[in-house]
């Protein structure tokens, strides 16, 4: 007998260290990563990147992009237009909740005004176009939009993912019953885990049973985490690490994602920098800064002068960098070093380095870094102790709204109009019912914004996602922004 105990326990170690056993004997797969996320968890709110990820793994939209980046169906069967000013969905049948209930509309229209009165500035953009949500039956929402337009810039800006359909509860989202791939059964500052939803609309016996999110450890390295710390099996970064990590990580095998390029590496103005001063500083950075410079011992980028690469709606095949007005630096900043602040999840040790020297060379002070987690950002942005942030801001595609929504409306800002007209320019630009004549006015927008000192691009790059062990990253589309935890499979899997 005690021979027998023995070889139990030791099996139950075994399984504990790798795969646990569901009740029916099937391997149950889980998924362990990194991630800044904000606490506590709202998935209507997103700022980073993990909040996106943990927006889609806990939610799902009325509609999706499909696999060629068309319109498909998500919690919402159909949608059609009824006159000038309705948008009208039903939802799908047999659309539940993680524990089984069903998704009645009035809840998908609490959702939504929940949000809008949570987040009036990050959900501003929804609230410029429709005016207000009825249900006139058990499973049908309708829009009233607040002026007759184009039904598709709607329909795109719901594929975001802090539109997701999300449970309310006196007045507060609950991540414990969700529509999304997964729901949460524990919440904590410092650590979320996920099971699997088996009501999700497109679920899979594929897909992990758990994710285990922890907080992105403070003073290591997002692109060294996996080579030294044995946890995770999953992490996200940028493209710009030294060609020596990208070569140790292949030859230990390890599994690889990449998307296209879709984002930007920027100077982005601090809010105390939101004047006159402030766009003088960025004009003198933009005209004196050698972008070469900054990614010395680097790869995995394509220096810009602007802040999209062609291909993209938003690129301007016009734009002259020459027309940034060449300025000196402003007398505010001449006596005193820069102050700069940026999250070593975003920005390397030696990207750090080549921008202080960089910084350093053309202004005549060495800079003062203030380095935050990536969770922490919001909270010093809005204290504003800082000149400017050096982070990367995603490309959106294909819908150039809800990205110049996320520019210039959201709390952070991308893009602040400083005496500019910029946002009555949007909402113009959102008026149009010709998508050309609309992608051209906000082109106009992002060209003239860069012209006159609202924001530095330096380079472009990409979403990397590096897996070990038995992680199948070949199921995410490149096409996502992210590593959506619902594509993520596992090898010598079939079923």
């Amino acid at each position: 007998m005690k021979k027998l105990w023995v070889f139990l326990i030791c099996t139950m170690a075994f399984l504990r260290g790798s795969d646990s056993v569901g009740s029916n004997g099937d391997i149950m797969h889980e998924v362990r990563t990194y991630m800044s996320y904000t606490w506590p968890v709202d998935p209507a709110k997103t700022i980073t990147l993990a909040e996106m990820d943990l927006s889609y793994a806990l939610g799902t939209t009325l509609v999706e992009w499909g696999p060629s980046k068309q319109i498909v169906a998500g919690a919402a069967s159909k949608w059609e237009p009824v006159g000038e000013n309705t948008l009208r969905f039903t939802l799908r049948d047999g659309l539940k909740w993680s524990d089984g209930e069903e998704v009645t509309s009035e809840e998908v229209k609490l959702c939504l005004e929940r949000g809008m009165a949570a987040h009036p500035e990050d959900w501003r953009s929804l609230h410029n176009i429709v005016a207000h949500i009825v249900t006139p039956s058990y499973h049908v929402v309708e829009f009233k939009l607040r002026a007759p337009g184009n039904p598709d810039s709607l329909l795109g800006k719901l594929t975001e993912s802090n539109f997701a359909i999300l449970k309310i509860n006196h007045g507060k989202v609950d991540v414990t019953k969700t529509t999304g791939p997964f729901y949460a059964t524990k919440l904590s500052e410092n650590e979320l885990e996920l099971q699997a939803n088996p009501n999700y609309i497109h679920h899979s016996e594929k897909i992990a049973s758990t994710v285990i999110i922890r907080q992105t450890p403070k003073g290591m390295s997002p692109q060294d985490i996996l080579l030294q710390d044995k946890w995770p099996n999953l992490v996200q970064l940028s493209s710009i690490i030294p060609d020596s990590t990208f070569q140790k990580y292949k030859s230990e095998n390890f599994d690889f994602w990449k998307r296209p390029t879709d984002r930007v590496f920027i100077f982005q103005m601090g809010k105390r920098t939101f004047n006159e001063d402030g766009k003088a500083l960025f004009r003198f950075l933009y005209s004196k800064i050698k972008r070469e410079n900054l990614v010395l011992g680097l790869s995995g980028y394509d220096l810009t002068a602007q802040l999209f690469p062609r291909g993209y709606p938003l690129h301007d095949p016009t734009f002259d960098k020459a027309k940034v007005s060449m300025t000196d630096l402003p007398a505010t900043f001449k006596n005193r070093p820069l102050e700069i602040m940026l999250s070593p999840e975003r920005v390397s040790p030696i990207l750090q380095k080549n921008i202080e020297s960089e910084i350093t060379r053309i202004t005549g002070h060495k800079p003062k870094i203030i380095q935050v987690q990536m969770n922490e950002v919001m909270d010093q942005y809005k204290n504003g102790q800082y000149d400017f942030y050096v982070g990367t801001v995603g490309l959106a595609d294909p819908d150039p709204e809800g990205l110049m929504s996320f520019y210039f409306e959201n709390d952070f800002k991308i893009v602040p109009e400083v005496g500019e007209n910029f946002i009555d320019r949007l909402n113009t630009a959102r008026r149009q019912k010709s998508d050309e004549t609309r992608v051209a006015n906000m082109r106009a927008i992002l060209t003239d914004a860069t012209y006159k000192g609202h924001i530095v691009p330096l380079f472009h790059l990409s979403t990397v996602g590096i897996a070990r062990g038995d992680i199948d990253l070949s199921q995410v589309p490149i096409t996502d922004e992210s590593v959506t935890l619902s594509k993520i499979r596992f090898k010598g899997v079939t079923n």
